[in-house]
């Protein structure tokens, strides 16, 4: 009796050992992009480096180089970049290779986007004010810092976006592909900060209406005179 027991036991444990044997397999790119971000989220930069395609010291060089300039700045910088939620909605892997997949990603991030265009505007009336006040530099800089933190720490967690990340898979295994090949992914991780930098430089390099009218009024006029002579 106590050897069928025994016999059993071991059966039951064997079993036990063969579905957990048959159910460890590589992650798929679902599984991939949520360790991906969960990484991300905790800073955990060694830990990305076994999901993402390329070289991750760009992320803790950047990282080092603001608190290099500000810690104050930094330290509440990063906290709001590394706080969003997230909801990995689907993957598909592409029909014609194997190897490409693209997952859908629900973010919800602290618009920082917003922060950076009013942080801009404060930062010029601020040095402005200072600069004709007779203000020393080290002093305007603290202040601009104070402006900083405040407006970052003012931000809300309302930037929610859908985006696609692409996954590639390599020796079996997926990874994240470089963040180029992901703008999206970088400008949610960003807080939205990236297209808000890119808006605000084509907005600057756009020349208006009325620029555009007084350039061609000016470029007439010399052509008027130049045929006159």
């Amino acid at each position: 009796m106590k050897k069928r027991t025994l016999i059993l036991i071991l059966s039951t444990f064997i079993a036990l050992c063969l579905i957990g044997c048959s159910t460890t397999k590589d992650p798929n790119p679902s599984e991939t992009t949520s360790s991906f971000l969960q990484a991300m989220q905790h800073q955990d930069y060694s830990s990305v480096k076994t999901y993402y395609a390329e070289n991750v010291d760009n992320f803790p060089n950047f990282k080092n180089k603001v608190e290099s300039i500000s810690p104050q700045v930094a330290n509440e910088l990063f906290s709001k970049m590394s706080d969003f939620t997230y909801t990995v909605e689907k993957a598909a892997i592409d029909p014609n290779d194997s190897t490409k997949a693209t997952t859908t990603v629900n973010f919800r991030c602290y618009d920082l986007g917003k922060a950076f265009e009013s942080i801009i505007l404060d930062y010029l009336d601020t040095d402005l004010t200072m600069t004709f006040n007779g203000a020393k530099d080290d002093e305007i800089v603290r202040e601009a810092e104070d402006v900083i933190v405040k407006r970052i720490d003012e931000s809300k967690q309302d930037f929610i976006v859908s985006i696609p990340i692409s996954l590639t898979l390599k020796d079996n295994t997926w990874k994240v592909n470089k963040l180029e090949s992901n703008l999206d992914l970088m400008n949610a991780l960003s807080g939205n900060i990236l297209y808000t930098i890119r808006k605000l430089t084509n907005t600057l390099n756009t020349p208006t209406e009325n620029s555009s009218l007084t350039t061609n009024s000016t470029n007439n006029s010399a052509t008027s005179s130049n045929t006159s002579q």
